[in-house]
């Protein structure tokens, strides 16, 4: 059988170098002389042919040397690699004579079952089968007598006692008088299997199961009619604790909850899992509301403690979203999920460290933020968003001069009403759209202010730019090259961020730098509102801060809003930012501003927002005064 597997030609001969059986490769006849008299006296090395040409690799194939294997040396690399396999592979390789004891082994065996090769020499394996096989080794020697081959698995004792399963492949050759045989243990198999069914399903850092493996399970619960409750669990500020101590204690956190969850609610039958990043998903079967908002609570409370971390006490907090299934209605296991999903969103926004239930004013802002989204995909499409612009004026003594134009979008639906960013811009960014939106509108926007010369009537081009598009790589190269390609001067634009936008992203301050490095002036928009703090005024590489209007309506009646609009155009004087006073909508709140130091103001006392056209005859009519300094 041996010779029969290798690709090259070889025979096995007697000491005298007669052949007693040759393979396909080697045309000789048994009992013709293959090696020289004088050399196959030799137990093993290399051998010159009969022919006094041919070259043979030869070893003894028994201990006695009286059976000899010969193959040819111009091959011998395939005999080498021959004898590696069979040697240190994977699976048992065994020889048998014709009473069933091994001749010949490899190494395999011993990681196996235990046994030394020296231990299995001379072995009659069927005594390490149980003794309810005997009836297989019966028919498995009919099969090798008739057939030739058989393919049997049994259990086979290990040396310490215990048994393993193995697969085999048993080859009888008559005319050497030998069984070949090739084991495989389908124990380690079925370890393996095993093995790598739980790394598809478990998540490496907490131990819990991972996203395919809860939903695998969901599916499963909604199969079988369990009707189970979702939480979905999303870390508060989580990007916090990795930005501050480092990815490696954020590892650690994310770990220390996985061990917690497991205690608390592993017992309860309840199913864990990490989601991925910091979202964990709790699954209670058979839940009633009453149970699944208690057990919400629950999550909450686990957090109450703070998490020990390489010498740190580190506390955070969670915001859970719950979603029911239950008789009555079918839900997929996604539906569920991206309901939980929503409520968690939802715990969020009502200020985090609380859950909030999914229910039909959810369900019924889902649906409008996915009819918005689908609008929104096929208004990129149909070309249906224009801009608007309103102009920026200088308070000079009693007039007020045109000194910029700010460039806000506008989406006009297929009735012809025209929808406001605020009605579309959060729906744009979660699906993916602002930078396709912003694209559309900086392209009108700087063709507009060419078209209008504006950086010859002394004006700035104002431009809104959110996230998506600030986090964007190679937004700040394609920025420029759009101006220049517009024949526009540098300075005549203006990027508008918001705070918020600002701190979300960590390359904020270098890209800032190099759109202002390259001549664009930077505006720090809606300051007041959400994260504000004077320290971003003196960090952030901005050149003009544009106050809320939130300031601006309460500053005739409100004294705080007086001083405090009074303080934060102080400041900005000193620190050289331009102040900008936003929502301007009556002559006493313009009075008001003129008298606290307000210099350049926006509001629809001035103007509304308009298209270009009319934006020109404006322009004509009211030139600017001076241009916009800093």
């Amino acid at each position: 059988m041996m010779l029969k597997m290798l690709s090259h030609p070889a025979a096995l001969v007697d000491a005298s170098g007669a052949v007693i059986f040759a393979n396909r490769w080697l045309d000789v006849d048994p009992g013709a002389a293959l090696l020289e008299p004088a050399n196959g006296r030799s137990a093993k090395g290399l051998q010159r042919g009969l022919d006094g040409e041919s070259r043979w690799r030869v070893r003894p194939l028994c201990e006695h040397g009286n059976v000899l294997l010969a193959t040819s040396v111009r091959d011998g690399i395939g005999d080498h690699l021959m004898r590696k396999f069979f040697s240190t592979g994977d699976s048992l390789f065994g020889v048998y004579d014709q009473a069933g004891r091994i001749i010949e082994s490899n190494a395999a065996w011993e990681s196996v079952l235990g046994y030394t090769q020296d231990e299995l020499l001379g072995l009659d394996t069927w005594t390490l089968l149980p003794h309810d096989d005997v009836v297989t080794r019966a028919a498995v020697e009919k099969e090798l007598r008739e057939k030739g081959r058989s393919d049997p698995s049994w259990k086979m004792r290990h040396a310490d006692g215990s048994y393993r399963t193995l697969q085999w492949s048993l080859h009888f050759d008559p005319s050497v008088g030998r069984c070949f045989a090739i084991g495989r243990d389908l124990d380690a198999d079925h370890r393996r299997v095993d093995e790598l069914h739980r790394r598809a399903y478990t998540d490496p850092l907490t131990g819990l199961a991972n996203r395919a493996r809860m939903l695998a399970d969901l599916e499963q619960l909604l199969a079988h009619d369990r009707y189970p409750a979702v939480l979905f669990c999303d870390l508060d500020q989580f990007k916090i604790v990795n930005d501050s101590l480092g990815h490696a204690v954020g590892d650690d956190l994310l770990a220390a909850l996985g061990v917690r969850l497991d205690r608390a609610f592993a017992a309860d039958g309840c199913l864990m899992s990490r989601f991925g990043g910091d979202e964990f998903v709790v699954l209670v079967p058979d839940a009633t509301l009453l149970t699944a908002e208690a057990k919400a609570g629950e999550l909450l409370a686990l957090m109450n403690e703070p998490f020990a971390i390489d010498g740190r006490s580190i506390h955070v907090t969670m915001s859970v979203g719950v979603a029911m299934s239950g008789a009555g209605y079918r839900t997929s296991a996604e539906q569920l999920l991206g309901q939980a999903d929503q409520a968690s969103y939802r715990a969020k926004e009502r200020g985090r460290n609380q859950f909030v239930t999914f229910d039909r004013e959810l369900q019924n802002t889902v649906d409008r933020r996915f009819q918005v989204e689908q609008s929104l995909r096929q208004a990129l499409k149909d070309d249906q968003f224009e801009v608007l612009y309103q102009p920026v004026v200088k308070l000079d003594g009693d007039s007020e001069s045109i000194v910029g134009v700010e460039a806000l979008a506008r989406w006009r639906q297929t009735d012809g009403s025209m929808m406001a960013p605020g009605g579309f811009i959060d729906v744009a960014i979660d699906a993916g759209l602002m930078s396709a939106i912003g694209s559309v509108v900086l392209n009108d926007a700087l063709s507009a202010a060419s078209a209008l010369q504006l950086d010859r009537r002394g004006c700035f081009l104002s431009i809104n730019t959110s996230a998506p598009e600030l986090r964007r790589t190679g937004y700040v190269d394609e920025l420029i090259e759009a101006v220049e390609a517009h024949g526009l001067a540098p300075s005549t634009v203006v990027v508008e961020i918001t705070e918020s936008t600002a701190l979300a992203i960590e390359e904020t301050p270098e890209r800032l730098a190099c759109l202002r490095a390259a001549g664009i002036r930077i505006a720090l928009d809606d300051f007041g509102t959400g994260y504000s703090s004077l320290a971003h005024l003196r960090e952030l590489p901005i050149d003009i801060v544009k106050i809320d209007r939130s300031f601006v309506s309460e500053v005739t009646t409100d004294p705080v809003a007086q001083a405090m609009t009074r303080s934060l155009i102080e400041l900005c004087s000193v620190l050289d930012r331009e102040v900008i006073l936003e929502g301007i909508e009556s002559q006493s709140q313009c009075a008001k501003i003129r008298r606290l130091g307000g210099r350049i103001a926006q509001g629809y006392l001035f103007h509304r927002p308009m298209p270009v056209s009319e934006l020109r005859g404006v322009l004509e009519q009211r030139a600017a005064a001076a241009p916009f300094v800093r």
